[in-house]
C-alpha cells in the first residue's frame, strides 16, 4: 500500500510552488513501513512525559559537553533526554522516515547511566548520550541488522559489531537503528537521490525540498531534526559526507583502519568505512574517540587557531566545475585568510584513468564483497542476478522503488573474478593516493579544501580521511557544506583544521521542524 507524507512536510518550513511540486512527487513515492515503529516498550513512561519550554531550549542546539554540564548539575536525567527524544521520534519520525527501528532497552540504558552518575560511576563524555545507528550495522538481538532491505527484514546479527561494543562501554544509550538508501545505495536511485529502501521508504531532508543523498541519509535526517543526538553512519563513497553536507551537519570519514568493520554489512571493503555524523565538530570528535581503535584525544587538540599558517590547497577548478558553490568557495577562501592559512591552488588530476573505474570497483564489490553476507542468510541467493529476481518476484513489497541502479551495475562483474576485485582496489587504492599525495606536495599542503562529496571517490578509494562543515546555502538555496582532506592517519589534524573552519564562518542551518 502507498501512503503520503503530507504530516511530515507540514512540518517543514512554508514550501514554495516548487518545494510543493517536490511534495507531490516524494508523496507518489512513499510506501508503508514494512515494519512499525515500536513504541510499546516506552509507551507507559512516554504518554506522561511532556517537555518543557526550558527542556526544549536546553536541549536543542546543544552540543555533548553542554548536555553532560545539564546532567551533571542534575538539571537533566539521561531518562529525560532520552524520553525527549523518544517522544520527538514519535511526533516526526512517521514523516521524516530516519528510523526504521527502535531499540526496546533505550530507556533501561538511560536509567542505567542516571544510576552510574548517582554512584560516582561516571563513564566519561558519551555515558547517557542517545545516538542512532545507521542499519548497516550489527547490533545483537532483540534490534535487526537489515540495511533496509527486505531480504533482510527479520535479519538478527549475532553480536554487535566492534564500534557497537565500544558504544555501550562507553555508556551512550542506542536510541535505534537509523534508515539508509538499501544496501548502502546500490538497488535504486530513489528520489531525487539516495535514502529509500523497501523496510522504511524514502526519508525526507528535514530543512526543505532538497535531496537526502548519500546512503547514511537516516543518520544525518535523525541529527538534523534532533531525533538523536549523534549518529554513526558508514562512508563507500560520499555516502557519509553526502547526506551530512546536504542537511547542514558535521560528518566525518576516518583514515582506513580507523573504526573497526567487524560486524558491519559490506559493499566495498576497500573503501568502507564507519564515521561519526553530528552537529558539531566537537560532538563528531567525541563519537569518534569511542568509535575508533586508536587512543587518540581528538578533543583536546581542537583549537580556534589550528589553521594559523598552515598550508592549504584549494580545488578552486574542481569546485567550480562540480556546481552552484561560487559564493560558498568565496567565503570560504576569505575565512582561511583571515584564520591566517596559506592558500594555494591545486587540481586532482588521475592520468591513469584508475579511479574513474570506481563503478566497477562498486560491481565487483557488490558481487564479492556485499553478496556472501546475505547468501550466508540465504542460502538461495548467491549472485546479484539472484537477489535482482527475488526482488522481482514480490516487487511491491521487496523493490517499491525499482532496482534501476544493481539492474545497471551489477553486468559489469559478471566475468570477473575475487582476484581481479582485489587486484582492481589495490590498482585504484594507490592510484587515488598518488593523486592525493601529488596535490598535496603541489601546494606543500596539510589538508585539501573541497566541496561536499565531489573528490570522494578519491579519498574514500586512497582511504584519507575526510570532513565536511556547514557552509550555509549554495546559489539554488541548497545546503552544503565545505570539505576538508587530510593526509593518511592525520584525523585528528583535520578535526582540529575543521574546527577552526566551523567556529569562524558558524553555518549551519537549523531545521524548522516542531
Amino acid at each position: 500500500m502507498r501512503r503520503t507524507v503530507i504530516a511530515a512536510l507540514a512540518v517543514l518550513a512554508p514550501l514554495t510552488a516548487l518545494a510543493q511540486d517536490i511534495s507531490s512527487e516524494i508523496t507518489a513515492l512513499q510506501t508503508e513501513r514494512l515494519r512499525a515503529l515500536d513504541f510499546a516498550p516506552f509507551l507507559e513512561v512516554q504518554e506522561g512525559f511532556q517537555s518543557t519550554p526550558e527542556q526544549d531550549a536546553q536541549i536543542i542546539g546543544a552540543d555533548i559537553p553542554a548536555l553532560q554540564a545539564a546532567l551533571a548539575d542534575g538539571s537533566l536525567t539521561s531518562e529525560t533526554l532520552t524520553l525527549w527524544h523518544l517522544s520527538r521520534i514519535a511526533r516526526l519520525d512517521d514523516g521524516l522516515r530516519s528510523y526504521l527501528e527502535l531499540n526496546p532497552a533505550a530507556l533501561e540504558e538511560a536509567r542505567a547511566a542516571d544510576a552510574r552518575r548517582a554512584a560516582g560511576q561516571f563513564l566519561g563524555p558519551l555515558d547517557g548520550i542517545p545516538v542512532s545507528l545507521k542499519d548497516k550495522i550489527g547490533t545483537a538481538g532483540p534490534m535487526h541488522t537489515t540495511a533496509n532491505a527486505e531480504v533482510l527484514l527479520d535479519n538478527v546479527a549475532e553480536a554487535d559489531a566492534s564500534l557497537v561494543a565500544n558504544l555501550r562501554a562507553a555508556g551512550a544509550v542506542i536510541l535505534g537503528k537509523a534508515s539508509l538508501s538499501e544496501f548502502a545505495g546500490v538497488i535504486a536511485s530513489g528520489y531525487p537521490s539516495g535514502g529509500n529502501g523497501a523496510i522504511a521508504g524514502q526519508t525526507v531532508n528535514p530543512l526543505g525540498p532538497y535531496p537526502t543523498f548519500g546512503s547514511s541519509a537516516g543518520s544525518a535526517v535523525g541529527v538534523a531534526a534532533h531525533l538523536a543526538v549523534v549518529s554513526v553512519g558508514t562512508e563507500t563513497s560520499g555516502s557519509l559526507i553526502a547526506p551530512a553536507s546536504v542537511m547542514s551537519l558535521v560528518g566525518m570519514k576516518p583514515s582506513a583502519g580507523g573504526v573497526s568493520g567487524e560486524g558491519v554489512i559490506p559493499l566495498v571493503l576497500n573503501n568502507d568505512s564507519a564515521g561519526p555524523i553530528a552537529r558539531s565538530v566537537t560532538d563528531a570528535a567525541l563519537l569518534l574517540e569511542v568509535i575508533d581503535t586508536t587512543d587518540v584525544p581528538y578533543t583536546a587538540g581542537l583549537s580556534t587557531g589550528a589553521l594559523d599558517g598552515v598550508s592549504v590547497g584549494v580545488m578552486a577548478a574542481d569546485i567550480s566545475a562540480a556546481g552552484p558553490y561560487g559564493d560558498q568557495l568565496s567565503r570560504v577562501g576569505a575565512t582561511l585568510a583571515i584564520l591566517g592559512a596559506d592558500m594555494h591552488p591545486v587540481t586532482l588530476s588521475d592520468p591513469t584513468g584508475a579511479v574513474d573505474a570506481i563503478i566497477l570497483l562498486i560491481s565487483t564489490g557488490i558481487r564479492l564483497d556485499m553478496m556472501p553476507y546475505i547468501t550466508a542468510r540465504h542460502p538461495d541467493l548467491v549472485t546479484p542476478e539472484d537477489l535482482i529476481a527475488y526482488n522481482a518476484a514480490n516487487a511491491a513489497r521487496r523493490a517499491p522503488f525499482g532496482q534501476n541502479l544493481i539492474e545497471a551495475i551489477a553486468p559489469m562483474s559478471l566475468d570477473l573474478t575475487l582476484a581481479d576485485h582485489q587486484d582492481m582496489a589495490l590498482q585504484m587504492t594507490a592510484a587515488a593516493g598518488a593523486a592525493l599525495e601529488a596535490a598535496f606536495a603541489t601546494a606543500g599542503a596539510e589538508v585539501l579544501v573541497s566541496m561536499n562529496n565531489t573528490h570522494s571517490s578519491y579519498y574514500a578509494t586512497a582511504g584519507y580521511p575526510a570532513i565536511t562543515v556547514p557552509m550555509g546555502r549554495d546559489s539554488t538555496g541548497q545546503p552544503s557544506g565545505v570539505t576538508l582532506i587530510g593526509r593518511q592517519g592525520a584525523d585528528a589534524r583535520l578535526l582540529a583544521f575543521a574546527f577552526a573552519l566551523e567556529q569562524a564562518t558558524r553555518a549551519r542551518i537549523m531545521p524548522d521542524v516542531d
